[in-house]
């Protein structure tokens, strides 16, 4: 390369301040024009930043960026690139720069771990200094429905514990003079966050102080709190978080273009940032890309990836993978068991281990079906019990898990510590037919002389299951939305199909949902095993922030209105009566449509006698049920249960009664 080329290589790729690369980044940042029309002055003004562009800046230290700036004029009249009558004019123009942009990293813990991988790969010369073009999986509308999902999901879970007060509080004079980090030249932009500083608070309003403007505070932007006078919150020099809101238009879209009416103003609304974290994936089921990644609140708070680096009790979104396997086995989602209180072996080999339904309930003979959709552990443990837990633990590594896991009963209700990366790819697995394709956030890597450093990416596949158990799992995992714990979600519309996930002490929070085309999982927990509080289960804490995410894909597109899952061929539907997963017969009390593979089903009908048996208590059920070969029993040992046999499916009876609640029976 010759010197002239050299030089134009490096002036469109140096850095030069504010995330800003090249210069004709810098001049539409700084001066909001193309390179080609900057002045003298600006264009001197651009090389004095270059040196040290972490420091020179011409918003923090305009005064120091002048001076870089003269310096640069007067090397140009030294060695005669200008004439003096040029000098003379350029030093006497003031340093007059665009009021600065509101600054933010696009998708800041996916590009940080883009950063450590390239980083890694390439080394850090190659990364900062080679001039790379990166072309990744991220898609803009996919990321910021994932980052107003998990904003606004973790904003109403701090605000359901209650105003906590100020953040800092300011004496005078810093009152009139301090300047806050979240602070900008410009105006406070709707829906951003921003520190401000409380000038003055009465029984009616209060003044707040943003940058250098000054918003009132009235008792609608503290209702949320419980309080309807701002002065009882707060005094002059409080410090806390605000956020300029806009009012929904009451205005119907046809009628925008003729109206008169003015938009609504914005207002300001106090805020609070929530203590607990969280976190949520998005990937595209065909191919593994991850089109969307949020690891925290925020990355400026806490740079840990809670999507890639925590390990997490994945609680009963691990469920699945043990019906999954069932249905390897030959078992279908007709098939019962027996939810009563049971003992399991522990790890000191004993039958130590007792598992609790989440309502300390007991529902008698239930079907596979209805035991996932209502999240009943009982059942669960029983199942992962008579497949084998080894073969549980194969189908989840089939799936995707990397983990190790043990085989013990506990694993069935997740007490196994998971990345959240790799139950979203499960679930994916799924999702795609039983079809695993790796995920993965790079696709190509180009050189600055456009030379392919690492070409196009070629998805890594494998088949993990058929694509009828896929089928029939998912049909049953749309049960959960259905009439399950993830009802709140059935109103979308869309095909969805999930699982909640909540551990013991609600220390962590699950939602893991897809559609035909996106898996989406949700996490909300605190870093250390702490309790989120009483009743935060997975319905509660995570799957509203996979609602919001789901609802912002239905409006702008990436999620597709009336999407439904594909039936393979070698799968049939039937319909059976719920309770019972038997054919509907005299007296059926309720009654689905059930997927099976081909050659399950049931072939005997209900009958009026079941209603009578569903009504009785659980230990009144036990005497008409017949326990499968291997099944743990109340009051028996496992050797005794072994001898009783196992009858075929559809002579199993099951309760009539409806399930609990609105929250899960996790």
């Amino acid at each position: 390369y010759s010197k002239p080329q050299i030089l134009t290589l490096y002036v469109n790729l140096v850095n030069l301040g504010h995330g800003n690369y090249g210069v004709e980044a810098a001049s539409r940042y700084y001066f909001a024009k193309p390179a080609a029309r900057l002045t003298l002055p600006e264009a001197a003004t651009l090389a004095g930043i270059l040196p040290l562009p972490s420091r020179y800046s011409p918003y923090r230290l305009p005064e120091v960026v002048l001076s870089q700036r003269n310096r640069v004029l007067r090397r140009m009249l030294e060695e005669r690139f200008i004439s003096q009558a040029q000098y003379q004019q350029a030093v006497a123009q003031p340093l007059i720069v665009s009021p600065q942009q509101a600054e933010e990293i696009a998708a800041p813990y996916f590009a940080e771990d883009v950063r450590k991988y390239l980083e890694a790969t390439y080394g850090a010369t190659a990364l900062y200094e080679g001039g790379l073009q990166v072309q990744t999986t991220l898609d803009p509308q996919v990321q910021a429905a994932v980052e107003k999902g998990v904003r606004s999901g973790l904003s109403r879970l701090a605000r359901r514990r209650g105003w906590r007060g100020p953040i800092a509080h300011l004496e005078e004079p810093e009152v009139e003079t301090q300047q806050l980090p979240t602070w900008t030249q410009g105006k406070a932009v709707p829906e951003r966050w921003y520190q401000g500083v409380v000038l003055e608070a009465d029984a009616s309003s209060a003044r707040v102080k943003i940058g250098k403007e000054v918003y009132p505070l009235e008792a609608r932007g503290i209702s949320w709190t419980g309080r309807k006078s701002p002065s009882t919150l707060f005094k002059r020099g409080d410090v806390a978080w605000f956020r300029l809101t806009v009012p929904e238009s009451k205005k119907k879209p046809r009628d925008e273009a003729k109206s008169e009416e003015p938009e609504p103003e914005p207002y300001l609304v106090v805020e609070q940032e929530p203590q607990m974290e969280g976190a949520a994936v998005v990937i595209e089921n065909r191919t593994g890309a991850i089109r969307g990644m949020v690891g925290g609140w925020s990355f400026e708070r806490n740079k840990f990836n809670r999507v890639t680096q925590a390990r997490r009790q994945a609680g009963s979104s691990f469920k699945p993978f043990v019906y999954g396997a069932a249905l390897e086995q030959g078992w279908t989602p007709s098939d019962t068991l027996m939810d009563a209180p049971t003992s399991f072996m522990g790890g000191d080999g004993r039958l130590s281990y007792r598992p609790e339904n989440y309502y300390k309930k007991h529902y008698g003979i239930v079907t596979l079906r209805r035991a996932l959709e209502q999240s009943i552990n009982v059942p669960a443990v029983k199942l992962h019990q008579l497949v084998g837990g080894s073969k549980v633990v194969d189908f989840s590594h089939r799936l995707g898990i990397k983990t190790q896991l043990p085989t013990w009963p506990s694993v069935a209700l997740g007490s196994a510590d998971l990345v959240p990366l790799e139950v979203a790819a499960a679930y994916a697995t799924v999702a795609n037919q039983g079809m695993h394709v790796e995920p993965y956030m790079i696709e190509k890597i180009v050189g600055p002389d456009g030379q392919v450093v690492m070409p196009k990416h070629f998805p890594a596949t494998y088949s993990a299951t058929t694509p009828e158990v896929a089928y029939v799992l998912t049909h049953m995992m749309e049960g959960v939305i259905d009439h399950g714990t993830a009802f709140d979600l059935k109103s979308l519309p869309i095909d969805i199909a999930g699982k909640t996930g909540t551990t013991d002490d609600f220390s962590d929070a699950w939602f893991v949902g897809y559609t035909p085309r996106y898996t989406i999982l949700t996490w909300v927990g605190h870093d250390v095993k702490k309790s989120l509080g009483s009743g935060m289960s997975g319905a509660v804490a995570a799957l509203p922030l996979w609602r919001t995410i789901a609802e912002e894909g239905l409006k702008t597109g990436w999620l597709k209105e009336g999407e439904t899952f594909p039936v393979p061929p070698g799968v049939t539907s039937r319909e059976v009566e719920y309770y019972t997963g038997l054919l509907p017969g005299s007296g059926s009390y309720r009654t689905v449509q059930e997927a099976f593979i081909a050659g399950t089903e049931p072939s005997r009908e209900y009958s009026s006698q079941w209603s009578t048996i569903t009504s009785l208590p659980w230990y009144q059920q036990r005497a008409f049920y017949i326990p499968k070969e291997g099944e743990n029993m109340p009051g028996k040992k496992p050797a005794e249960a072994a001898t009783e046999g196992q009858p075929p499916a559809e002579t199993d009876p099951g309760p009539q009664e409806e399930p609990a609640p609105a929250e899960p029976p996790e």
